[in-house]
């Protein structure tokens, strides 16, 4: 959930109907490696760059081909053809090195904007012998610990706050935890280990060899990402899936840009495809689910863990115990129809009806109704920590430069993923409940176990189109590492595949070698959720 909103407004924001295109000039020549502060928003991708020269391009109609909007629906057909008529410029028909389609030159312009300053000022020394290399990777990872705890800490010091406000704890304990507890404290090691490892063993290649190139960002990326050994097991986990899945987003990008591949709504459907597997693991297999998680989501969805175990039972055959059955109705605060329903069931009953699911409404319409507005109410404030906390610590110039328009645009996008999550808990319970008034009815018999999974796929099929554009591909990121997750331990269950041992650490490591080089030269493909992280708590090496 953390990824799902630390992405904010800023790519989006770039993607206007009017567009003004300035060139830039070239950054000053350096006679060593040096990183200043004052270079930060040089562009990393400098080679590319025109001599210099202003020019200001006239505001484009949506059609144009220079208007950053043309491009956000092309099919793979028009990427063929933009890729073929290019051949015609292409040295002896061949693909010169480092082409780009046009939308991929966009990006690289626009992925200068994803770096729009930070709070902290990046620390930095020359990097023209060893004894400045060191102490480069020291001040760089002094920086990146510091910003990291306290990130981690203030989050989690937020989230403690909504149990105090509802009276679960009290404050000092919050506190103590949020500043002093393990988990920030390790989340800042692993960051500064990691800002360490990269800077250091990057700048000491780049000073060996003579070269500035992506084998130096992959093989600083691989080692840096050993630091993932101070994290538990179970973060190490989070972080090799999501990072694995980030680098394949690069590899996939890459290849887009270059005219070789694209599929329109294709993180629409990765979403929903990812998500199929996890409403399949909710209902059929929640021990494939990471057990946080699995409370996410059962808070979320408000459908008893024991209605959902009296279904999955009788998914697969097995009898269920009709006493316990209305004594969860009973504790549930069942209306007297609901009651009545569950006395008439027996331990072989075809289905567990919806007065089971939802035993306080009679109406499945107005049960979802109540659903939508609790699951809006309850997520909202969790959605602005997550959104307005970065926003506080990492980008205050920026909020400070135009406060209205900032502080407007996060609270829409706050409220806008709280509706999009009410949407997806409220089509997935009306299917589930569609389907049992079906039964009941006698027009559908039976009650497969992959209809759960077909349900996941087609509510979010449906509730991703709430999002932003922007933020679908982000939500698929989210998602899918858990899918993954999940299909794996259902695998391992069947024996189908056998059990790797640190093979997180390993995962992580190449992920982050990719992740790491594609930052160095071709920043664009990454996502602007992974580019100004890496800026932001990173910075340049």
């Amino acid at each position: 959930m953390a990824e799902h909103n630390n992405d904010d407004t800023s790519a989006s924001q770039t993607l206007g109907s009017s567009y003004i295109a300035i060139e830039h000039t070239p950054p000053p020549s350096h006679s060593s490696s040096t990183v200043s502060i004052s270079d930060l928003d040089i562009p990393l991708m400098t080679k590319s760059l025109p001599p210099a020269k202003e020019s200001v391009v006239a505001p484009s109609s949506p059609s144009s081909p220079s208007s950053p909007t043309s491009h956000a629906h092309k099919s793979r057909k028009d990427y063929k053809k933009e890729v073929e008529n290019d051949k015609a410029s292409w040295p002896n028909g061949k693909r010169p090195r480092g082409y780009r389609t046009s939308e991929g030159k966009e990006l690289a312009e626009k992925s200068k904007n994803y770096k729009s300053g930070v709070s902290i000022p990046h620390l930095s020394a020359p990097c023209n012998t060893y004894q400045g290399v060191l102490t480069h990777a020291l001040l760089g990872a002094i920086r990146s610990g510091g910003v990291s705890y306290g990130l981690k800490a203030l989050v989690n010091l937020c989230l403690g706050m909504l149990k105090l406000m509802k009276g679960k704890t009290t404050f000092g304990p919050i506190f103590k935890d949020a500043f002093f507890g393990a988990d920030a404290i390790r989340f800042g090691s692993f960051f500064g280990m990691f800002s360490f490892l990269w800077k250091s063993v990057n700048n000491g290649l780049k000073l060996h060899r003579g070269k500035d190139d992506r084998l130096n960002g992959a093989i600083a990326g691989a080692v840096a990402g050993l630091a993932i050994l101070i994290e538990s097991h179970e973060r190490r986990v989070t972080f090799a899936q999501q990072m694995l899945i980030r680098s394949m987003q690069g590899v996939y990008n890459a290849g887009k840009h270059r005219g070789l591949f694209s599929f329109r709504h294709g993180d629409a459907a990765l979403f929903a495809i990812a998500c199929g597997q996890v409403m399949y693991a909710y209902t059929m297999q929640p021990d494939s689910i990471p057990p946080e998680y699995l409370k996410f989501m059962l808070n979320t969805a408000r459908v008893p863990a024991e209605a959902l175990a009296f279904n999955r039972a009788r998914v697969r055959g097995f009898p269920v115990d009709v006493s316990q059955v209305q004594a969860l109705v009973k504790r549930f605060k069942g209306t007297p129809k609901a009651v009545e329903t569950v006395a008439s069931l027996t331990e072989y009953t075809n289905i567990i009806p919806c007065a089971v699911l939802h035993p306080a409404f009679d109406s499945c319409k107005v049960n979802n109704a109540e659903r939508f507005v609790q699951v809006t109410k309850n997520i909202l404030p969790v959605y602005a920590t997550l959104n307005f906390v970065p926003l506080l610590i990492l980008r205050m110039k920026r909020l400070l430069a135009d406060p209205v328009n900032v502080l407007s645009k996060t609270s829409f996008n706050t409220l806008r993923s709280s509706v999009f999550l009410a949407v997806f808990v409220v089509l997935y319970q009306s299917q589930i409940c569609g389907h049992r008034n079906l039964v009941k009815s006698g027009w559908v018999q039976g009650n497969n176990k992959y209809l759960y999974w077909l349900f996941g796929v087609t509510c979010s099929g449906t509730a991703i189109m709430v999002e932003q554009e922007s933020r679908r591909a982000e939500l698929a990121m989210y998602v899918l590492p858990k899918a993954a997750e999940s299909l794996y331990k259902i695998l391992y269950q069947k024996n189908w595949i056998k059990a790797v041992k640190h093979w997180e650490v390993m995962t992580f490591s190449f992920a982050m070698s990719l992740i790491m080089s594609f930052y160095q030269q071709e920043e664009q493909v990454l996502s602007p959720f992974v580019t100004k992280l890496i800026y932001h708590i990173l910075g340049r090496n």
